[in-house]
């Protein structure tokens, strides 16, 4: 049984520049507003702040970190350290530095006036700390920014169930389910992820029948809206085989562990940690039917 992480899927689409082709142009723009606006105006922040995340969308934290930094100073001096947008160049400039550098930076982020702002690094830190009540705060601060259903509070829900025992995360992903089911519809991955979510909890309390339902459901929904090759369809097959295991169906139970080892052989590499589990997991059913005498 593995619980998926709420993250939404983006896909790009249509023509694709050569990044590296991109970042002469950024580095023009900052240069253009750096004379237009002068080295300290808001306006050259965020050519500063644009090329950052550029880089960091690259891989080049290296580079990123002295523009974000930047951008970072300008906006704490113009706008002052209370304004959303420093708040967001305080949250950028700790996703491209070292975790001992960056867990000072999302904890001042945390505590911002923005709830939104808060929301989000009340939830890395939680992630930190594995701390059910900074993931409660997290929550709460999200439905002060976005209104109780909203589809950001049902990842939110998520989070929490994930850190809370059974009993206490059945009823949140009840909640996120309906918010998503509502908000996003019975085709979108993030329902999928919450419905392979609540799965779990089902099979793990003895509802075999219903966690089945939801499971097929989910991997069905992940299967339709991802890659049918993607490692979230990797997971749901994995963990439709936990029930499929439970029910006794040795036959579909096979089936799906062959098919999440496929799937995580061909997206990681034969020696992922991910790809060492579901061998893990196929090994010990093989066993197990022998055992039986299937």
């Amino acid at each position: 049984m593995v619980w998926i992480a709420p993250v939404c899927a983006v896909v790009a689409v249509g023509f694709q520049p050569d990044p590296a082709a991109l970042v002469p142009l950024y580095r023009q723009a900052l240069a253009e507003r750096e004379r237009q606006y002068g080295p300290r105006h808001p306006k050259t922040a965020r050519s500063a702040s644009d090329l950052g995340l550029f880089l960091r969308a690259q891989g080049d934290l290296a580079n990123a970190a002295p523009l974000l930094r930047r951008a970072l100073e300008i906006d704490e001096l113009a706008l002052g350290p209370e304004h959303a947008v420093t708040g967001a160049d305080v949250e950028n400039l700790a996703s491209v530095l070292p975790p001992s550098e960056a867990l000072p930076l999302y904890r001042r982020a945390a505590g911002h006036p923005d709830a939104a702002i808060a929301a989000r690094n009340l939830t890395r830190l939680a992630a930190v700390e594995k701390s059910p009540a900074l993931y409660r705060k997290a929550l709460a601060k999200e439905e002060e920014a976005s209104g109780a259903n909203h589809p950001r509070v049902a990842v939110r829900l998520n989070d929490l169930a994930l850190a809370l025992d059974l009993k206490e995360a059945e009823p949140l992903l009840r909640r996120a389910r309906a918010i998503q089911e509502k908000a996003l519809g019975v085709k979108h991955p993030e329902t999928a992820v919450t419905w392979s979510n609540l799965a779990n909890v089902l099979l793990a309390t003895g509802r075999l029948a219903e966690a089945e339902t939801m499971q097929r459901r989910a991997l069905a929904a992940l299967e339709n809206a991802l890659d049918s090759e993607h490692p979230r369809v990797a997971t749901s097959a994995s963990n439709l085989a936990d029930v499929l295991r439970a029910k006794r169906d040795f036959a579909g139970a096979r089936r799906y562990y062959q098919k999440a080892l496929t799937i995580d052989e061909k997206v990681y590499g034969p020696n992922h940690p991910e790809v060492a589990a579901d061998r893990e997991n196929l090994a010990s059913l093989l066993e197990e039917i022998k055992a039986a005498g299937k």
